[in-house]
């Protein structure tokens, strides 16, 4: 009996109704929400978290108007120019309109409320718009964001707030640059990109030395296309360079005082092992995201020889232990290989040989 009724289910015909006409789910929307709240949400938590919840104990003397003039007006500091003046531009607007009172700091007795107000805002809205732009260069606006790509940026975003436990008013402003130039080789109007191109060397030139970087990353994307393809990057490549390095050299030449290069002989800091242990750990994974994009490791490697004097600079004169001088690496990583699979997925066969 068992057996004859399933002989009799399985011989029964269900008619498919003609009436119900499903129409294909439409992801636009869904992305585009997605989006909306990656690019809003996001940087609202990190700066919550890093700014406001937590607050840094690395970072001394430089939250009140006198400990920063002190700072970043000698030594190797007076450099770096435009981050400061925005900081102070935004604390001198707040000043004129609020009363300002002292505020309690790890690291320095004598802060007060607007300056550190002034720092958080000038890194809100520098880590809002650098969120964007990572979003903008990750996103396919015809399928969305891949899973690939969406762990891409939750890693450097992580990177990026873990980074933050050091206060300045120069970081953020530096990454925000990379990334204007790293999406400005993405314009199909010639002039334009050279322009935006041109913005972020003059200005990471006189901002943070780490602009330098976006050279390398030019010159990797270049050595690994063919040469019609290669021809545009090497000119976007040496353009940056030569007007980075007007405003790198013509800033030490200018200013009065003795050039320099590093603020003294570090050679890798406190912890100088440990610290490059947990480094080359986070490049790593890095590096295991970046080739599931593009699958070759010589761009990793070139990209590393090209950037041996940031390198260089920092085992010689810098704090390995800082993040914040690892992040530049990383942006740049990521963005030559998927720079690389995106031009592969345009036509452009990549050089897999060159070098």
């Amino acid at each position: 009996m068992v057996r004859g009724l399933g002989r009799a289910f399985v011989a029964f015909q269900v008619e498919p109704d003609t009436a119900i006409n499903p129409k294909p789910f439409d992801r636009g929307p869904a992305q585009l929400s997605f989006f909306l709240t990656l690019a809003t949400v996001i940087p609202l938590l990190v700066v919550i978290s890093t700014h406001l919840w937590l607050r840094s104990a690395y970072t001394s003397q430089v939250f009140h108007l006198q400990g920063f003039l002190n700072q970043y007006s000698t030594g190797i500091y007076r450099y770096r120019i435009l981050g400061p003046k925005l900081l102070l531009t935004i604390y001198r607007f707040l000043a004129n309109h609020f009363r300002d009172q002292p505020f309690s700091m790890p690291t320095d007795a004598q802060a007060t409320l607007l300056f550190y107000v002034s720092y958080a805002v000038l890194n809100a809205v520098l880590f809002f718009f650098s969120n964007l732009l990572l979003l903008l260069f990750l996103w396919d606006w015809k399928k969305g964001i891949s899973d690939l790509h969406l762990a891409c940026y939750f890693f450097l975003i992580l990177v990026l707030t873990l980074s933050t436990y050091v206060v300045t008013p120069y970081d953020q402003l530096a990454y925000f640059l990379m990334f204007v130039g790293f999406l400005s080789v993405r314009l199909r109007t010639s002039w334009i990109s050279y322009l935006v191109l041109a913005f972020a060397a003059v200005a990471g030139g006189i901002n943070r030395e780490t602009e330098f970087l976006v050279t390398p990353a030019l010159l990797t994307v270049a050595l690994f296309t063919p040469f019609q393809e290669s021809k545009r990057y090497f000119r976007a490549s040496l353009f940056h360079l030569v007007l980075f390095a007007a405003c790198y050299v013509g800033v030490r030449v200018l200013l009065p005082g003795s050039a320099t290069v590093v603020a003294g002989l570090t050679f890798g800091g406190k912890w100088p092992l440990e610290s490059f242990v947990v480094v080359s750990a986070l490049f790593y994974v890095g590096v295991s995201l970046v080739i599931r994009e593009y699958a070759a490791l010589k761009p990793s490697i070139v990209l590393l020889i090209l950037s041996s004097p940031y390198i260089a600079t920092i085992l010689i004169g810098g704090e390995i232990r800082e993040l914040r001088l690892l992040v530049p690496l990383l942006l740049c990583l990521f963005f030559a290989y998927i720079q690389l699979a995106q031009l592969k997925r345009a036509g452009v066969q990549p050089c897999e040989g060159s070098w």
